[in-house]
C-alpha cells in the first residue's frame, strides 16, 4: 500500500499558496519517490489513509552564508508521518581547487523523524489527495537510471582504488577472480550512490555536495567511497554502537540491499591483471 502516495503529486494542490522559488510539483514527486524507495515503510501511510490526504509542509530556510555562497535550502514536513526533510541547492566556490560547486537543483540534504510544528504557520501547507494515487505509483516503482560513460569508470577506478587500500591497511587479500556488484538507482534529488559488492560482503556508498555526474566532482575532486563491512557493521540497533557513525542498523542495510539487488543493475567485473 505504500505505493500509493506518489501518484498525489500530480493533482492540485489544495492550497493556493505559492511554493518558494525552484520548487514545484516536480521536484515534490522526485522527492517522494526517493523517500519511498529509501525511507518509507507501511506504518508511515497509516495516518495519511485515514485522513484521506497526503499533508506537506514547506518553507524556505533562512542561514548564514560564507561571502559567495548562494546556496539555498528549504524544508519539508510531513506531519502525519513525524518526518521533516531538508532540501539544498549548493551554489559555492572552492578556491583552493578553483571549482564552483553548483546544483543542478535541490537535494536531499538530511531526514530526521521527529514531531513536527504544532501548526503550519509560517509554511506553505498543501494538503493532496491520496484516493487516486495507486495507478501512477505503481508505474513509476522500478523506474531507475544507473551510472555510465565516464562516470562509471571513474567509480568503478575509485572502488578498486578504496578497495585494495582497505584490503592492504587490514593485511587480507581481496577476492580473486570475476567480481559481482550491484549499484542503486541514480536519483534526480540526491547525490548518493551505492554499491553492493556481492563478492567481498561489502556496501559501498559515494555522498557528495557536488552534482554526481558533474565531471568536475571526478576530474578534480576525485571520488571518495565509505566502506562498510555486512558482517562487521551490521548492527541491531545504533545504541550498540554509540558515538560511531562506523555501523549500520539491520533495517538500513535491508533497504540498501532493495535498491541495490532489487531496483539496481548488476555487473559482472573482471579485475584488472595484477589485481
Amino acid at each position: 500500500m505504500k505505493t500509493l502516495l506518489l501518484f498525489a503529486l500530480f493533482l492540485p494542490a489544495l492550497n493556493a499558496a505559492p511554493l518558494p522559488e525552484g520548487v514545484d510539483d516536480d521536484l515534490l514527486m522526485q522527492t517522494t519517490i526517493h523517500l519511498y524507495r529509501w525511507v518509507l515503510d507501511e506504518n508511515d501511510l497509516d495516518q495519511v489513509m485515514k485522513d484521506k490526504d497526503l499533508v506537506y509542509w514547506v518553507r524556505e530556510l533562512k542561514h548564514e552564508l560564507d561571502d559567495g555562497d548562494q546556496s539555498r535550502m528549504f524544508e519539508i514536513w510531513m506531519p502525519q508521518m513525524n518526518l521533516q526533510v531538508v532540501m539544498r541547492k549548493a551554489d559555492y566556490e572552492i578556491e583552493k581547487m578553483g571549482i564552483r560547486v553548483r546544483n543542478k537543483g535541490f537535494k536531499v540534504s538530511n531526514i530526521l523523524r521527529g514531531l513536527p510544528p504544532e501548526s503550519a504557520e509560517g509554511y506553505m501547507a498543501y494538503q493532496i489527495p491520496y484516493a487516486e494515487i495507486e495507478a501512477f505509483a505503481f508505474a513509476q516503482r522500478a523506474h531507475a537510471v544507473y551510472p555510465e560513460g565516464k562516470f562509471l569508470e571513474a567509480l568503478r577506478e575509485a572502488s578498486r582504488t578504496h578497495l585494495m587500500e582497505y584490503y592492504q591497511q587490514r593485511g587480507e587479500e581481496p577476492p580473486s577472480g570475476q567480481q559481482r556488484v550491484f549499484l542503486s538507482p541514480l536519483s534526480p534529488v540526491s547525490n548518493e550512490i551505492w554499491v553492493f559488492w556481492e563478492t567481498g560482503g561489502k556496501l559501498l556508498r559515494l555522498s557528495s555536495d557536488s552534482d554526481l555526474e558533474d565531471p568536475a566532482l571526478w576530474e578534480k575532486q576525485g571520488l571518495t567511497l565509505r566502506i562498510f563491512d555486512l558482517r562487521e557493521q551490521t548492527v541491531v540497533h545504533l545504541s550498540e554502537a554509540k558515538g560511531s557513525n562506523a555501523y549500520m542498523t539491520r533495517d538500513q542495510v535491508g533497504r540498501y540491499l532493495f535498491n541495490c539487488l532489487v531496483l539496481g543493475k548488476k555487473m559482472d567485473l573482471i579485475p584488472p591483471a595484477g589485481e
